[in-house]
C-alpha cells in the first residue's frame, strides 16, 4: 500500500500574512469588478464573495460591511492617481500650457490601464458615510490644487484670460478629462494622447491661448514655451 501524504500544515506567521494579503487584494479587485457591472447598491457581498471562491461569511474575517469595500477601492484608486502630480525638474519649470497637457495625459493614461477602478471610484465615493467620504475627499483636494496651481501661473505669465474664474475653471479641466471613460471605448483605435491632445487643445484655447497648438508627442523635458 502506498504511503499516505501528509496533509500540509496551515499556513502560519510571515507566510500566513503574506496569503492574507493576497486574498484581501483579491477581494478588493473583485469588488471593483462587481461595483462596476451592477453598482455599488445592486452589488451584494454574495456577490464578491463568490467572485473570490468564498462562503458569504468568510468575507466577513476581512470587513464588516460592503461600504468598508468601497473606500479601500476609493483609497486605493486616489493613491494609485497619485502618479499623475509628478513631475520632473524641467516639466516642472515649463508653460502652463504644456504642464496642463502632460498632467492630462498622464490622468488619461491611467484611466485606460484602471478603467474599471476608476469609474467606480468617481461613480460611487459620494456613497461613503462621512468619515470615510471626509478621508476621500481630503486626498481629492490634493489633485484640484496641483491644476489650481497650474492655472494660476498660465494665469500670472498671460497665456491663459485674467478674468477666468480659478476655482470653475479647475472643475471643468476634471469634469472632461473623466468624461474620455465614457466618450472613449475602451477598444477604440485612437491614442490615448489624440484624445489627451484634443482636450487640452480645447481647454487651452478656452482659457484664453486662442492660438495653443498641442506638441506632436508627449515631452516631460519640452523646454519652457512662451
Amino acid at each position: 500500500m502506498a504511503p499516505r501524504k501528509r496533509a500540509a500544515a496551515a499556513p502560519t506567521g510571515p507566510r500566513k500574512m503574506r496569503d492574507r494579503e493576497q486574498r484581501w487584494d483579491e477581494i478588493i479587485e473583485a469588488a471593483a469588478n462587481v461595483f462596476y457591472e451592477k453598482g455599488y447598491e445592486g452589488a451584494s457581498l454574495q456577490d464578491i464573495a463568490t467572485a473570490v471562491g468564498l462562503l458569504k461569511g468568510s468575507i466577513y474575517y476581512y470587513i464588516d460591511t460592503k461600504e468598508d469595500l468601497l473606500f479601500e477601492l476609493v483609497m486605493r484608486a486616489q493613491a494609485v492617481w497619485r502618479a499623475t502630480l509628478v513631475e520632473d525638474e524641467i516639466l516642472a519649470t515649463a508653460a502652463a500650457p504644456i504642464r496642463l497637457r502632460e498632467f492630462i495625459v498622464r490622468f488619461m493614461q491611467l484611466q485606460d490601464q484602471h478603467r474599471e477602478w476608476g469609474i467606480v471610484a468617481e461613480a460611487e465615493f459620494k456613497r461613503l458615510s462621512p468619515d470615510y467620504l471626509a478621508k476621500v475627499i481630503e486626498g481629492r483636494r490634493r489633485f484640484g490644487g496641483f491644476v489650481e496651481e497650474i492655472l494660476r501661473q498660465g494665469v500670472k505669465e498671460g497665456d491663459f484670460d485674467k478674468a477666468i474664474e480659478i476655482p470653475l475653471a479647475n472643475a471643468m479641466v476634471f469634469e472632461l478629462v473623466k468624461s474620455a471613460l465614457q466618450h472613449r471605448p475602451a477598444a477604440s483605435p485612437n491614442a490615448i494622447s489624440d484624445y489627451a491632445d484634443a482636450y487640452v487643445t480645447l481647454l487651452v484655447r478656452g482659457l484664453g491661448k486662442a492660438d495653443w497648438v498641442a506638441p506632436r508627442r508627449a515631452a516631460p523635458g519640452a523646454k519652457r514655451r512662451r
